[in-house]
């Protein structure tokens, strides 16, 4: 038997036509003009690539050289002489049942992981990550939001101090927390936002929204909720943990295959968003009741906020939208 193909000696990326000459149990590589290329090898001595579909295969010899051939068929025959129960791959890929039970698979694999494997892997990891690593991102997040979203507040120093002495029962329960006060006017305007290590920036017209105390006091109880539950860093990880898997499964992400995975990893990652916003409203609630306040009063400045905002956010929200956080809130609460 002779198989014809390309030998690489294994000490450089250079191809040498050749072919592999077999007789008696021994595999010879014999170059163009029939020099060999490379001693003699027993046929129970040297590896086969696994044949799927018709791409080429390889025969690797001890010491790091390979033999590359398009001739499937004289591989398989070549085979068949030493271990009839090779080529696995090729079987299974040429059994439509089996694909189709791969895909199943593949399918309900990716569908466990995105559902239940990367949400409990992030929240692992991001409870476990180092105080100075939340820290360190805050700090570049903050220097990038003062740099092209926020200005410093205008509003009165009094103003300032008299909101942080109204927060303090709230901020001094063992977490991190600050409290600090931005203008996003023309840019995200009337908002409110938590930073990995546990800084919060009320916008100063989140603050003129406002018609009482109690109102901000909820959505600074929703705020911790982000950063207790350490949310931003989450979302970092899952964005990280969903591209990961996503190349496993589709392979290197580039060109086309780029644009079919964006799409559904950023449709995911909203609907992480989502799980987070309602898990920091239940966080609010909670803190609320426990301070003897009603839960009424997160759900009066989500409404005041910005009414019209679920319809200019439609389906790529990465809020819930308000009726179903307000149901969300009044159920919690009991109500």
């Amino acid at each position: 038997m002779r198989l014809e193909g390309h030998f690489f000696d294994g000490h450089s990326s250079r191809s040498h036509p050749a072919s592999v000459a077999v007789a008696n149990g021994l595999l010879r590589v014999e170059g163009a003009a029939g020099e060999t290329l490379h001693p003699a090898c027993e046929l129970d001595g040297v590896e086969f690539s696994s044949r799927v579909g018709n791409t080429p295969r390889f025969i690797r010899f001890p010491g790091g050289a390979s033999f590359e051939t398009a001739d499937n068929d004289a591989v398989d025959r070549l085979l068949a002489r030493r271990a009839p129960a090779n080529g696995l791959a090729h079987r299974l890929e040429s059994k439509l049942r089996y694909a189709l039970v791969g895909l199943a698979f593949t399918v309900v694999f990716v569908w466990a992981c995105v559902q239940w494997g990367v949400p409990a892997l992030a929240r692992v990891a991001a409870h476990a990550l180092p105080v100075e690593l939340n820290a360190h991102a805050e700090t570049v997040v903050l220097e990038l939001l003062d740099r092209q979203l926020l200005k410093p507040s205008r509003l009165p120093a009094q103003e300032q101090t008299r909101l942080q002495a109204v927060f303090a029962p709230f901020v001094g329960d063992g977490r991190p927390v600050r409290i600090l006060f931005r203008d996003a006017a023309g840019t995200i305007g009337a908002n409110a936002l938590a930073l990995p290590a546990g800084t919060i920036i009320f916008t100063d017209q989140f603050i003129q929204r406002a018609q009482h105390d109690e109102e901000l006091i909820g959505v600074l109880a929703h705020e911790i909720g982000h950063v207790a539950h350490r949310h931003a860093m989450r979302a970092s990880l899952q964005a990280s943990f969903l591209g990961l898997l996503s190349t496993l499964v589709v392979g290197d992400i580039s060109s086309v295959s780029s644009a079919v995975t964006a799409l559904p990893l950023m449709l995911t990652q909203m609907g992480y968003s989502r799980d987070f916003e309602r898990e920091a409203d239940r966080h609010a609630v909670d803190t609320l009741r426990s301070h003897g306040i009603n839960p009424q009063r997160l759900v009066d400045i989500l409404q005041r906020v910005d009414p019209d905002a679920d319809e200019k956010r439609g389906y790529l929200s990465t809020h819930p939208p308000t009726p179903e956080r307000v149901r969300l809130i009044l159920s919690a609460a009991g109500e």
